[in-house]
């Protein structure tokens, strides 16, 4: 089956929506749609399920300019995150276009028709879809999501404990290794067990900045190990600015003010 649009979209996260709202708001005369590889909306946040999974920065710099972040925290949880995702899509009739269990698998450009072929993988039905654009938007993050860094290390076989990756944590699974499984080929859990367990996290990045605190409250002891030093600042969740302007001023004049104090404050800071 093929079918033709002026312009696709591939990936319903936060880029794809974003695309969506302003091809309708700028180019109500182009028709469009969105392609999803996953069976929800939200990309990263609707993915990602480890333990202290949040926003590595402000929510007013980060959300929509058109529909601005109203929750209480400037650096917000994955669900809440996620919530609003689905709420935005929602309410700007993006969610109607979405063409969820979508898979591409081929992308091709034909300089005679200016157009863009795209091969996609549905399950239901099975029969493969064609479709073709004039414009093509990959919003689709930069790195897999089915297939996270995993390095080897001698002796990794032999360890008798578990062995997850953040990526694998929640909808399926944290992926669990054993002296007799490979860590690529584990079976997969809907949850990880470590109440009580030592635990190590190995990295100090972002994520495992996020996951240490909050595997600290049911874990019965964490360390961090990280090749070089690093620098880590306590940043309140709620920003003490937002409360004081969103008091005296209109939601939509004090959002727009601090989404240029944190651009500035990002800039020079």
């Amino acid at each position: 089956m093929t079918k033709k649009v002026d312009v696709l979209i591939v990936g319903a996260g936060i880029s794809g929506i974003a695309a969506a709202y302003y091809l309708g708001e700028r180019c109500p005369h182009l028709s469009w749609t969105i392609v999803e590889g996953r069976a929800a909306i939200g990309g990263t946040w609707d993915f990602f399920r480890y333990p202290g999974v949040r926003s590595d920065s402000d929510m007013y710099t980060l959300g929509f300019r058109f529909r601005p972040w109203r929750g209480e925290k400037a650096i917000a949880d994955g669900s809440a995150i996620l919530q609003y995702l689905k709420d935005t899509a929602r309410e700007f009739g993006i969610e109607r276009a979405i063409r969820f269990d979508h898979r591409v698998r081929r992308v091709s450009w034909s300089s005679g028709a200016a157009e863009w072929t795209v091969d996609i993988e549905r399950p239901s039905p099975s029969e493969p879809l064609q479709i073709r654009c004039n414009f093509l938007f990959m919003c689709t993050g930069y790195y897999r999501y089915d297939l996270g860094y995993r390095p080897d290390w001698l002796g990794m076989k032999d360890f008798a404990g578990d062995i997850a990756h953040p990526q694998d944590w929640g909808a399926r699974g944290a992926r669990r290794h054993s002296p007799s499984q490979s860590p690529s080929h584990g079976a997969d859990r809907d949850d990880l067990d470590y109440a009580g367990k030592r635990v190590i996290v190995i990295g100090s990045g972002a994520t495992a900045v996020t996951m240490a605190p909050a595997l600290a409250e049911r874990a019965g002891h964490v360390t961090v190990l990280q090749r070089s030093p690093s620098y880590v600042a306590s940043v309140p969740a709620r920003d003490p600015m937002a409360a004081r302007l969103q008091k005296r001023l209109p939601f939509k004049l004090a959002a727009w003010l601090m989404r240029w104090l944190q651009i500035l404050r990002q800039r020079y800071y």
